[in-house]
């Protein structure tokens, strides 16, 4: 049985080639010369190389983890669970924790971004989509996730609300960026007496 093979173009060829050599040399900056930089050129850097990776090889965004992978501290996880556990009823702990699992299964690259809307959120979680609010800032006093508001053109208001998990929790992306990111963000406030956390 024959089987089916993505063609690939000559530039497509060309520019995967060219993105390679450009990752390889930006990996051959020394670890000395990296740690003179300031954080942020270290963090762009970084995302540079990672994203001249993906373009490298634009087949392999799969491999062998389909949809991608999450880092996880196991110990400030379980944690979590446990807070999450702990809550009143009063509290929606089983929402709370569904609204967890899909922040982890759901992170933008680099940056530790929710991908969700609230909408999304709503729907998948089964529940109204103002109750998501209430569920996420659950998850904001417990530090496993910050807001931001993010203003959109042409719309009053504070803007759309938008999550990122704590970095000593969860990652989706470079270790380095992760790094820098927990070096300016206080660990989840129940599981500060935590160590071996991957900080």
């Amino acid at each position: 049985m024959a089987q089916i093979v993505r063609l690939t173009t000559k530039p497509q060829r060309s520019g995967q080639e060219e993105a390679a050599q450009a990752a390889e040399q930006l990996s051959l900056l020394s670890e000395e010369l990296l740690k003179h930089l300031p954080g942020e050129a270290r963090i762009a850097i970084s995302r540079a190389t990672h994203a001249l990776q993906k373009a490298a090889r634009p087949d392999t965004t799969e491999g062998l983890w389909p949809g991608g992978f999450t880092m996880l501290s196991r110990m400030q996880t379980a944690a979590i669970w446990d807070g999450i556990r702990e809550l009143s009823s009063d509290d929606r702990p089983n929402q709370v924790r569904h609204a967890f699992d899909l922040v982890l299964l759901n992170l933008r690259q680099d940056t530790g971004e929710v991908l969700l809307t609230r909408d999304q959120l709503a729907e998948r979680i089964g529940c109204a989509p103002k109750n998501i609010s209430t569920i996420m800032g659950t998850l904001e006093k417990m530090g496993v996730i910050r807001r931001e508001r993010r203003r959109i053109e042409g719309v009053q208001g504070r803007g759309m609300a938008v999550y990122f998990i704590n970095p000593h929790v969860a990652w989706n992306g470079s270790l380095d960026v992760r790094k820098a990111q927990a070096a300016d963000t206080r660990p989840p406030m129940q599981l500060e007496l935590l160590q071996g956390g991957a900080s």
